[in-house]
């Protein structure tokens, strides 16, 4: 094609079709022929706009067809040669005083040797009957289909005609990746029960809760939260380094900052095809924006974690709403004492402290669950929130402040008291842990850990 456009060019044809779904090619044709003039005007025509193709900028000079050409053609009698590409616009191409305008395009060009104004027209259907004694003629061969992308290819084609889209050569790239994605999501849905990751997420049902460092009710809604702290396995697998002082593949990774723990939850949203919750863009100077589904990232402060999709740190607001086993407690009627009890007199199961822990970390999941089947909710590893360090009011189910260099950690780790005398000292009078911590984000220690969350979709 390039080669054929440049010797209608050289020729100065008045009016050139080409056949092809490749506007984009032509374009780059034409910018890299024009750029050996010193003095050129080239614009694009399509969908009702005019783009100045040497300032790739918008131009006001016709809303139809017929108002570009009645603009331009004026100019075509100057020495600086003119160049209009119309890209898509076969239905106002067919019209007859579209054509008609054409036509004198051509003849002028016959009378005057000055007049100096080509049309390019790019279109997916072949050249009308009433253009082809005037016009110049190039269509793209249609390349071999050696890989299963070109037959995919040729399916979006399809399919884009059958159903009147629009969809340009550009859109191919942007089309396949949405395909991967797609591709990914239904293998995350097959997969939950097989891989061994997917099958540790547990589904817990949102309600209202009074959370013990606030002073209203809080609303959760439904969430799926891993039964474990995120392990060395899986940190190494996704990070491809292990930072942890204390090793053992099933062991809570620690020695991780609040940013770190970022860009995992974002690696691991990549590879199962979820949207990253995290815009990690500009993570370097401390700016965080939250990606929200269907939207433009926003503000850390305003984010709206139920329009989201992939893997992420619980707000404090959710973590303690699971660690107290969610709605259950509520449904099987278990009082405050009744609570303290239960946990009380099986701490030694529960958790690691410092008195059971040897000094250090242990496998995940060895001791007793609490009532929604997470495990190591309270000891072993602290356990990074979302949240900065403030005052949650009426309307918020999270608090973050631009700005605010600490982060919030819960659950307690190993070298905190646990026995059961001091244990009561976690719960406030509604069942719910206080246990809580303040860290510098890009703090490291082999008491921190994390747990990812991601807002529940299509639960059934």
């Amino acid at each position: 094609m390039k080669e054929e456009l440049k010797k209608f060019l050289d020729e100065k044809k008045e009016i050139i079709w080409i056949k092809t779904r490749n506007g984009k090619l032509v374009k780059e044709i034409l910018k890299e022929y024009l750029s050996f003039f010193e003095e050129k005007s080239a614009y694009c025509y399509s969908e009702k706009k005019v783009i100045n193709l040497i300032t790739e900028k918008d131009e006001k000079i016709g809303s139809s067809l017929y108002e570009v050409l009645d603009n331009l053609y004026p100019l075509g009698i100057k020495k600086i040669p003119i160049y209009l590409l119309i890209e898509d616009s076969y239905n106002e191409l067919v019209v007859d005083k579209n054509i008609n305008y054409l036509k004198e395009i051509y003849d002028t060009r016959q009378d005057s040797s000055r007049f100096n104004f080509t049309v390019i027209i790019v279109d997916k259907e072949s050249l009308i009957e009433e253009l082809k004694a005037i016009s110049g003629t190039i269509e793209e061969k249609e390349k071999p289909k050696t890989t299963p992308k070109d037959w995919i290819e040729e399916y979006i084609i399809n399919y884009a005609d059958d159903n009147n889209l629009k969809i340009k050569s550009e859109n191919f790239e942007e089309i396949f990746e949405l395909l991967k994605k797609g591709i990914k999501k239904v293998s995350l849905k097959n997969e939950t029960k097989e891989d061994p990751f997917l099958k540790n997420m547990v589904f817990v049902k949102g309600g209202k809760y009074k959370p013990s460092f606030a002073s209203d009710e809080k609303e959760v809604f439904d969430i799926e939260v891993c039964k474990y702290q995120t392990t060395q396995k899986i940190w190494t697998e996704i990070m491809k380094n292990n930072p942890s002082n204390m090793k053992g593949d099933d062991r809570p990774v620690e020695t991780v900052s609040w940013w770190e723990t970022l860009e995992f939850c974002n690696k691991l949203s990549e590879k199962y095809g979820l949207e990253p919750v995290y815009d990690l863009s500009y993570s370097k100077q401390g700016i965080l924006k939250i990606n929200q589904i269907d939207e433009e990232s926003i503000s850390p402060e305003i984010a709206n974690f139920k329009k989201t999709e992939g893997f992420r740190l619980p707000t404090e607001v959710e973590w303690e709403w699971f660690a107290k086993g969610g709605d259950l407690p509520i449904k099987e009627v278990i009082t405050p004492k009744n609570f303290q009890d239960i946990y009380k007199n099986d701490t030694l199961e529960r958790g690691w402290g410092i008195y059971e822990s040897n000094s250090g970390t242990h496998n995940v999941g060895l001791k007793k669950p609490n009532l929604l089947g997470l495990y190591d909710c309270l000891g072993n590893v602290w356990e990074w929130c979302y949240d900065t360090i403030g005052y949650l009011n009426k309307d918020n189910l999270f608090y973050y402040l631009s700005g605010d260099s600490k982060r919030r950690l819960r659950g307690c780790s190993w070298n905190d008291y646990l026995d059961m005398n001091s244990l009561i000292d976690y719960f406030d009078r509604n069942g719910n842990t206080k246990s809580r911590n303040i860290v510098e984000a890009n703090g490291k220690g082999n008491k921190c850990g994390f747990r990812v969350v991601r807002t529940a979709t299509n639960h059934k």
